[in-house]
């Protein structure tokens, strides 16, 4: 049964990417991919509301995502930010870094059909981007960005063996501004003892910044392994 928490945080999220996708559209937005090199950091830990219900839960969840791009910028196109322009044909090299910290309410361990379960959760994060950019034309910049967001997140696992889960994962945050992060990944996760998971797999993180008026935007996208632990309670 879906939380009523979780319904709401739904429909907040939808409207938000409606809203983005808007914005999108009518913005000059950097698209940064292709990073030369990338890093994930992760960090969760959970634990019950109550001692009987074990499944209701309140995750803890930090994370890190860097990279280095070499990106064009095309012919025609302004991305004027409040204190710097970039006007293209140009090319810039940049170096990014988000880190998020998030709290969450939800449920884990609810059972779709055998060995199948499923996790759903709601609730805030804390976001710090950062990015600096040097120009061939000469021009050094950065931005540097703190929000908090209004935060999801959704997985679907299987139990392959006792201490073994595959499974899918996605994550979703968004402010006022619509910046915030897009994450999908494909975890598995080996628990050598109760209060300890270890975790590993492949994620494609995306991070939308915006500035307050939406005229211009930096998007960053993260590709690559990554690794970290879960320590639930």
């Amino acid at each position: 049964m879906e939380l009523p928490f979780v319904r709401f945080s739904r429909l907040i999220l939808v409207g938000l990417s409606l809203k983005l996708l808007l914005a999108c559209s009518s913005t000059n937005v950097v698209n940064l991919e292709g990073s030369d090199s990338t890093t994930f950091t992760e960090l969760r830990t959970s634990f019950p509301v109550t001692k009987e219900n074990q499944n209701e839960r309140i995750k803890i969840r930090f994370t890190q995502a860097s990279g280095e791009f070499n990106q064009d910028i095309a012919d025609g196109k302004v991305i004027d930010f409040e204190d710097f322009q970039l006007t293209g044909p140009d090319q810039v090299r940049a170096a990014t870094k988000v880190t998020t910290a998030s709290i969450s309410y939800g449920r884990v361990g609810d059972a779709l059909r055998e060995n199948f379960f499923m996790s759903a959760f709601a609730g805030i994060s804390r976001s710090n981007f950062e990015i600096d950019m040097e120009t061939e034309s000469g021009l050094t910049t950065g931005v540097r960005n703190k929000s908090f967001e209004v935060y999801a997140d959704l997985g679907i696992y299987y139990l392959l063996v006792p201490y073994l889960t595959a499974g899918l994962e996605a994550a979703f945050s968004r402010n006022l501004t619509l910046s915030g992060v897009t994450e999908w990944g494909v975890i598995m996760k080996f628990r050598p003892s109760r209060h300890m998971e270890i975790i590993g797999g492949y994620r494609w993180f995306k991070y939308d910044y915006f500035t307050t008026d939406y005229d211009s935007g930096i998007i960053v996208e993260l590709n690559g392994p990554f690794i970290g632990l879960d320590l639930p309670f």
